[in-house]
């Protein structure tokens, strides 16, 4: 061989080498990111700025089957999704950037009555159909960040997230669903010494609008306009169009503790309130019959503390805290002719008919070991969390509340194969029943029909004891590709899950099954 191509093989394959070294560090980079980022996971954007590894990107593609009959009503039977992802984030002299790009696209099959897509889960005014149908929502996800070391003391930082979305079946009564979920989020941090105070805010706009088709109109199809807890109006679903309008506005103020990377102890809170509103507006231009209005508030505290026994064993300790309460308001309306022949609707009464409350409480403990380089080798955690939830219907004394008891370990091995990491993780969760109730017996029989298959299966599910395990297996292999760094990375994950008491006839177990691959650069 001679000197000069024996020359360049030596330097392409040292390299390589440096490169797949280098690339090590990427490994596990998400628990890195946590590791080193106290603030991680805050609502303020400004933590972008404190995160230990500033230049990376993920790209991948993912695949996953969900089946089984133990799910919530308004899921799917079985449902098979794939997902494309593209994120990662930039650090430019004094500005830190990360965004993410999002693609889904998904079937779900035998999914009946909740024909909404980004409207609030809180929001008790959906519009519904009880014909089983085969769904397929496509939906996108953008979001993009930015924070600005302006001076030694001070950050800013601005942050947008964009939903967008479409879903539609093609069996009558054929309901099309386009959605749209805008936020903004602006920040500010002030530092002195090892004290950091922050101040969030964010606003974001909802728009969205189901349509109803019917192709055999021989056959009468029906649209039921869910008011809370039972109570529903029935319409004619040939042509029937709503409309919902929202706005979520809130704020959230940090303190963090000593926020170096490297930090022995260092603590983060966060304190948050919201406020938002939902409407829903049935008909067209000519036609305007208000389908009901949600008010929620509410506020969340959030604590984590960190220590750092040595540079390579990490305790973190979180707690949760949220309240939050909901409103439905009802409109009472008249129907009348205008001079042009078109319905119009006169409201001639309203009022907060249905009320809501909902509490959360969790603490957890996470314990971390990192490699001498910095890999994170072995992960154990632990989580409880305690919710309660009631709603209230004014009119006819109807009333459910329950609370419910989640009890969550997992665990993570990662170890060397080669040049290559193999990870196994294991999760398993139990989820116990405290407390439930349901007073439906002053409801008059109107609402018997939607009492029995939709208000007390809904409520059962919500209510049930179960039991949960999972495993996933994954590989990590630095590869250098023209001389370019990257981390090939495969994952396999599955999980089941399972009712503590069967119950003849009704849904008892359901598993998911999932795959992804993709590079980290």
């Amino acid at each position: 061989m001679n000197r000069p191509l024996s020359t360049l093989l030596t330097l392409l394959l040292t390299a390589s080498s440096i490169a797949m070294a280098q690339e090590d560090v990427k490994v596990g980079y998400d628990a890195r990111q946590y590791l080193g980022n106290i603030s991680y996971g805050s609502a303020n954007p400004v933590a972008l700025n404190y995160m230990p590894l500033p230049d990376i990107a993920d790209i991948h593609v993912a695949y996953r089957h969900e089946d089984g009959d133990f799910h919530l009503i308004d899921q799917a039977a079985s449902s098979n999704l794939w997902l494309v992802n593209f994120s990662g984030m930039k650090r430019l002299g004094k500005v830190t950037f990360g965004g993410s790009l999002v693609y889904r696209n998904a079937t779900l099959n035998d999914r009946a009555w909740n024909n909404t897509l980004f409207v609030s889960a809180n929001n008790p005014f959906i519009i519904c159909d009880s014909i089983k149908s085969k769904f397929n929502p496509e939906t996108f996800h953008l979001d993009g960040g930015a924070a600005y070391k302006v001076g030694e003391n001070l950050l800013l930082g601005l942050s947008a997230n964009y939903d967008v979305g479409s879903s539609a079946t093609q069996k009558d009564p054929r309901p099309e669903i386009k959605g749209m979920r805008f936020r903004l989020t602006p920040g500010v941090e002030y530092a002195f010494g090892l004290h950091n105070i922050g101040l969030s805010g964010e606003v974001e706009w909802l728009s969205e609008e189901v349509t109803h088709t019917v192709v055999r109109t021989t056959t009468k199809q029906y649209v039921f306009l869910f008011q809370g807890l039972g109570v529903f109006e029935t319409k004619d679903a040939l042509g029937y169009r709503r409309k919902y309008n929202g706005t979520h506005w809130g704020a959230q103020v940090q303190y963090t503790f000593n926020n170096s990377a490297t930090a022995p102890v260092s603590n983060f809170f966060q304190a948050g309130y919201y406020s938002e509103f939902e409407d829903a507006i049935d008909g067209s231009s000519n036609m305007k019959y208000k389908g009901g209005r949600y008010n929620g508030t509410g506020f969340s505290l959030q604590d984590r503390f960190m220590l750092r026994v040595s540079e390579n064993t990490v305790h973190n300790i979180t707690l949760n805290a949220s309240m939050s309460d909901s409103k439905g308001r009802w409109y009472t309306q008249r129907q009348s002719t205008d001079a042009n022949g078109n319905l119009t609707y006169e409201v001639i009464n309203e009022s907060d008919n249905l009320e809501s409350t909902y509490m959360d409480f969790g603490v957890g403990y996470r314990y971390d070991r990192l490699s001498t380089s910095g890999v994170p080798t072995f992960q154990v955690g632990a989580k409880g969390i305690f919710s309660n939830t009631e709603t209230k219907n004014k009119i006819y004394a109807a009333k459910e509340n329950y609370s419910n008891a989640l009890f969550a370990l997992d665990a993570l091995k990662r170890f060397k194969v080669k040049k290559g990491w193999i990870g196994a993780s294991l999760n398993a969760a139990y989820r116990m029943n405290l407390e439930s109730k349901i007073n439906l017996n002053e409801m008059p029989p109107t609402y018997s029909v939607i009492m029995q298959n939709y208000t007390r299966p809904a409520f059962a599910a919500l209510t049930t004891d179960f039991w949960q395990a999972g495993l996933s297996l994954s590989y990590s292999l630095p590869i250098s590709v023209l001389g370019y760094g990257s981390l090939l990375e495969i994952k396999i994950d599955g999980d089941y899950r399972n009712r503590t008491k069967a119950v003849p006839g009704e849904n008892n177990d359901r598993f998911t099954l999932g795959a992804q691959v993709g590079f980290v650069f």
